[in-house]
Protein backbone atom coordinates (compact mmCIF):
# COMPACT_ATOMS: atom_id res chain seq x y z
CA UNK A 1 0.00 0.00 0.00
CA UNK A 2 1.17 3.22 -0.25
CA UNK A 3 -0.68 6.54 0.56
CA UNK A 4 -0.49 10.11 -1.16
CA UNK A 5 -1.12 13.33 0.93
CA UNK A 6 -1.17 15.45 -1.88
CA UNK A 7 -3.00 15.91 -5.15
CA UNK A 8 0.14 16.32 -7.34
CA UNK A 9 2.03 12.98 -5.06
CA UNK A 10 -0.94 11.41 -5.87
CA UNK A 11 -1.04 11.90 -9.70
CA UNK A 12 2.82 11.09 -9.89
CA UNK A 13 1.76 7.59 -8.65
CA UNK A 14 -0.85 6.95 -10.51
CA UNK A 15 0.73 7.60 -13.60
CA UNK A 16 4.00 5.72 -12.44
CA UNK A 17 1.83 2.85 -11.49
CA UNK A 18 -0.06 3.09 -15.07
CA UNK A 19 2.96 3.16 -16.81
CA UNK A 20 4.33 -0.15 -15.24
CA UNK A 21 0.55 -1.94 -16.20
CA UNK A 22 0.17 -2.26 -12.19
CA UNK A 23 -3.32 -3.14 -11.12
CA UNK A 24 -4.74 -0.32 -8.85
CA UNK A 25 -7.22 0.44 -6.77
CA UNK A 26 -7.37 4.10 -5.09
CA UNK A 27 -9.28 4.93 -1.98
CA UNK A 28 -9.68 7.78 0.74
CA UNK A 29 -8.08 6.78 3.67
CA UNK A 30 -7.28 9.34 7.06
CA UNK A 31 -4.14 9.77 7.78
CA UNK A 32 -3.63 12.23 10.82
CA UNK A 33 -5.33 15.44 12.13
CA UNK A 34 -4.40 19.43 11.23
CA UNK A 35 -3.60 21.48 13.58
CA UNK A 36 -6.81 22.49 14.20
CA UNK A 37 -8.05 18.77 14.72
CA UNK A 38 -9.53 18.23 11.00
CA UNK A 39 -9.03 15.10 10.02
CA UNK A 40 -6.67 14.91 6.66
CA UNK A 41 -7.24 12.39 3.73
CA UNK A 42 -5.44 11.01 1.90
CA UNK A 43 -5.37 8.77 -1.29
CA UNK A 44 -4.32 4.81 -0.84
CA UNK A 45 -3.39 2.84 -3.43
CA UNK A 46 -4.34 -1.05 -3.04
CA UNK A 47 -2.50 -3.28 -5.41
CA UNK A 48 -2.21 -7.03 -5.75
CA UNK A 49 0.01 -9.03 -2.84
CA UNK A 50 1.81 -10.41 -5.37
CA UNK A 51 3.16 -6.98 -6.89
CA UNK A 52 3.28 -5.07 -3.41
CA UNK A 53 7.26 -5.51 -3.28
CA UNK A 54 7.42 -4.04 -6.53
CA UNK A 55 5.55 -1.83 -6.45
CA UNK A 56 6.84 -0.59 -3.51
CA UNK A 57 10.40 -0.79 -4.77
CA UNK A 58 9.39 1.35 -8.14
CA UNK A 59 7.72 4.09 -5.64
CA UNK A 60 11.10 4.09 -3.32
CA UNK A 61 13.19 4.47 -6.65
CA UNK A 62 10.64 7.21 -7.78
CA UNK A 63 10.74 9.50 -4.46
CA UNK A 64 8.28 8.24 -2.79
CA UNK A 65 9.70 6.09 0.11
CA UNK A 66 7.70 8.04 3.14
CA UNK A 67 3.86 7.35 2.06
CA UNK A 68 5.22 3.33 1.11
CA UNK A 69 3.82 1.24 3.07
CA UNK A 70 4.75 -2.98 2.43
CA UNK A 71 4.39 -5.28 5.38
CA UNK A 72 7.31 -7.88 4.92
CA UNK A 73 7.75 -11.28 6.06
CA UNK A 74 7.43 -12.16 9.51
CA UNK A 75 10.13 -12.22 11.81
CA UNK A 76 11.56 -15.89 13.26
Amino acid sequence: MFIAVTLAEARRAEELLTDRGVNYVIQPEPFGRTLLGSTRVGAAFYVPVGQAEYCGSQLVAAGFGLGVLIAGPPEL
